[in-house]
């Protein structure tokens, strides 16, 4: 009895045994040409798309905001910079702007100045000859009354037929007429020498408006100081044009800068993700071989296990430009394509591993 029982379980366990090998067997069967029926259609399909859900989270959208930020900021950056050039620039325009000004009036009063002492030397050569006639004249004049005066007061003394005091009265007068004629040739002395002044300072004005007066060594004191002056103001021009070309170069670096920025920015702000994101759209991912059946308005079909008992779902919408890599569903390399914009009846889609377009793959 015990060696019956004992043949009756050994027999179920052997049953159990080969029904549990067989249904492994199976198991394993299925799930290899599963496998082979999945890379089997991702061979040969060109019909399936991706979904993707988006949230501010994704790392995708992390990475783009943060570029988006570092970007904007050194592009701030570089304005800053642009709006201090452009003051610099403006400061560089007005000085030079003065200091021609400054140039300019500089030789017309340095024109105006020589055109005065040249009247005036002028006035002071006709005023000596004047002067000279009327100097010979008095000491002619002077000479013969004194002659006269003195021959005829020794007389009329010597005849005691003057008293002494009228001939101290005498010499007086003839000696203030001898320091009359001291006083006409001082005079004459400090026209001379005020005419030698105005003739050097006239050459010291020629030779500073031809620019040769320091090293000629003709100018005055005046007409060194006022050059110096005008040094000046023509090295601080040519400080500032220096000055001034240097920052249009430094403008147009940070233009072109500036530009660069704003068209990657714009470029990342264009990132089909970001773009997606902010229009809340629903999209999902196309390979660049399977773009040509991703027409809008072309059929959505969502699948169980992901190729049977399939569903449409909704439509293809509108491609987003710009490329995106994704990850392959089932491989470990990287995709590049496209985003496509969904038009979904039921938004639990989006959640799916992948839909197909046109048909369902296996017409299930």
């Amino acid at each position: 009895m015990n060696q019956q029982v004992a043949n009756r379980v050994n027999a179920v366990a052997v049953n159990a045994y080969k029904a549990l090998g067989t249904l492994l067997l199976c198991l394993i069967l299925l799930g290899f040409i599963t496998y082979l029926s999945l890379q089997a259609f991702f061979l040969l399909s060109r019909r399936w798309v991706a979904p993707t859900v988006l949230s501010p989270t994704d790392p995708q959208i992390l990475q783009l905001n943060a570029q988006i930020a570092q970007q904007a900021s050194a592009r701030d950056q570089v304005l800053a910079d642009r709006r201090e050039v452009q003051v610099r620039l403006a400061d560089a325009d007005r000085t030079l702007a003065a200091e021609r000004d400054f140039q300019e009036r500089f030789l017309v009063a340095l024109g105006s100045e020589r055109a005065s002492r040249a009247q005036a030397l002028r006035l002071l050569t006709s005023l000596q000859r004047e002067y000279q006639n009327a100097r010979q004249e008095i000491e002619e004049s002077n000479r013969a009354y004194s002659r006269l005066a003195r021959v005829r007061t020794e007389a009329l003394y010597g005849a005691h037929l003057l008293e002494q005091e009228d001939h101290l009265t005498t010499n007086h007068q003839l000696a203030q007429m001898a320091q009359s004629n001291l006083t006409l040739a001082e005079h004459a002395v400090n026209l001379e020498t005020r005419q030698a002044e105005l003739r050097r300072e006239l050459q010291s004005f020629d030779a500073a408006q031809g620019g040769s007066g320091a090293k000629a060594g003709r100018a005055t004191a005046e007409v060194l100081l006022l050059e110096r002056e005008h040094t000046r103001s023509v090295l601080e021009q040519a400080r500032a044009e220096a000055s001034r070309g240097a920052l249009q170069e430094d403008l147009r670096a940070l233009e072109e800068a500036a530009a660069r920025y704003e068209k990657l920015l714009a470029t990342i702000r264009a990132s089909p993700h970001l773009r997606a994101l902010e229009g809340h759209l629903t999209v999902a991912f196309v390979p660049y071989e399977n773009l040509e059946n991703a027409l809008p308005g072309t059929p959505l079909y969502a699948c169980a296990a992901k190729l049977v008992w399939c569903k449409q779902v909704g439509v293809v919408g509108e491609v987003l430009e710009g490329e995106v890599s994704v990850k392959h569903p089932i491989r470990q390399h990287f995709l590049r394509g496209v985003m496509v914009e969904l038009q979904l009846q039921d938004g639990a889609s989006v959640q799916e591993e992948l839909l197909h377009m046109g048909r369902p793959p296996l017409l299930l």
